[in-house]
């Protein structure tokens, strides 16, 4: 049943065999098809060296079919060096998403472990609401305005996601339209899936 909800065919028996069954959407939205072929390489997945696996597991991961957290062991990350990950069972990686683009700097670098720890051990966070911030917030402000921006944009924000920045951004054009006078200034045109 869950798989059902979850947009997802699978037969078992098929799969254990060494072959997949994918479901994948089509372009009228609840239409689909089902793709059957060989599974390649066990590249999405670990088995773990203690032999229990990690099948099943309770977490729901973004661009995930469901059936792929019970009928497959996940790719469980342990550490990192540099621009590579390395697996529980030690097999190492290039990252080269970096992290979902979030370790472009690669990961353990000591000279971000140290400034983070620092910063964890004196103030791990503080919300910037109500006209209240933190010493380093400022002092990014500052530097990402001297180095990237106009002087006339005079401001930044910061967010914790792409999806955040966007719902800031059209809050921000409506406040700037209602502080000019225009109210009902409040459309925004966008192209579909984009």
């Amino acid at each position: 049943m869950i798989n059902r909800l979850l947009g997802c065919t699978l037969k078992t028996a098929s799969y254990k065999a060494g072959s997949y069954v994918k479901y994948l959407p089509g372009a009228n939205g609840l239409h689909g098809s089902i793709i059957h072929g060989h599974s390649p390489a066990r590249w999405s997945s670990t088995e773990a060296s203690d032999g229990k696996g990690f099948k099943g597991h309770d977490m729901l991961a973004p661009f995930t079919a469901g059936c792929q957290t019970t009928g497959q062991d996940p790719l469980v990350i342990e550490k990192s060096e540099g621009s590579y990950v390395y697996d529980v069972n030690g097999k190492k990686y290039l990252d080269a998403l970096a992290g979902l683009w979030c370790t472009a700097l690669g990961g353990s670098e000591p000279r971000l472990v140290d400034a983070a720890t620092k910063q964890l051990n004196t103030l791990p966070f503080y919300h910037s609401f109500w006209n209240r911030t933190t010493r380093p917030s400022l002092d990014l402000a500052k530097e990402l305005l001297e180095t990237f921006t106009a002087k006339k944009m005079a401001k930044a924000f910061f967010t914790n996601s792409g999806s955040e920045a966007n719902d800031t951004q059209v809050k921000l054009v409506w406040y700037y339209n209602n502080a000019l006078g225009r109210p009902n200034k409040k459309k925004f045109i966008a192209r579909a899936k984009s």
